[in-house]
């Protein structure tokens, strides 16, 4: 895609950029918590790669407007009217309407871990998580 629109490969543009820091830091986070044995040392180094991700996102965020950049700005604001055509912004809010019913109606089936492995691992806090945020679900059921 990148070809076609810009004539090549890649592009040092400011967000793509960014966005290659932020996968580099990501695959760093992955292979440090292959690499430590301890769990606890693992997860601290872990945590500190984590938060320069962290910081990473905003940047990536406003690089648009910090920087000349191929990348266009948001197409919706809060502060100023869309400049998407009225069609794409109907079917963009109903998809994103659908996709948080969706996501409510798994939390309420308890559809959170399909497999059998991760069943056995998350067993100890969705029996916290159930406690807490059962209530969320006999609300919705009495709303129905």
């Amino acid at each position: 895609m990148g070809q076609t629109t810009w004539g090549a490969w890649w592009v040092w543009d400011a967000r793509l950029t960014s966005e290659l820091i932020l996968f580099f830091l990501y695959l760093g986070f992955m292979a440090l918590q292959a690499a430590i044995d301890d769990p606890r040392r693992a997860d601290r180094a872990g945590a500190l790669i984590a938060l320069v991700g962290v910081v990473n996102v905003p940047i990536i965020y406003f690089s648009v407007r910090w920087w000349n950049t191929l990348h266009q700005g948001a197409s919706v604001s809060m502060t100023k009217a869309p400049s998407m055509a009225a069609i794409m912004l109907v079917g963009m809010l109903v998809m994103a309407l659908a996709a948080w019913m969706y996501a409510i109606a798994q939390r309420c089936r308890g559809r959170a871990a399909s497999s059998s492995n991760a069943r056995k691992i998350a067993s100890g806090w969705r029996k916290w998580w159930r406690l807490r945020y059962d209530w969320d679900c006999r609300a919705l059921e009495q709303l129905v």
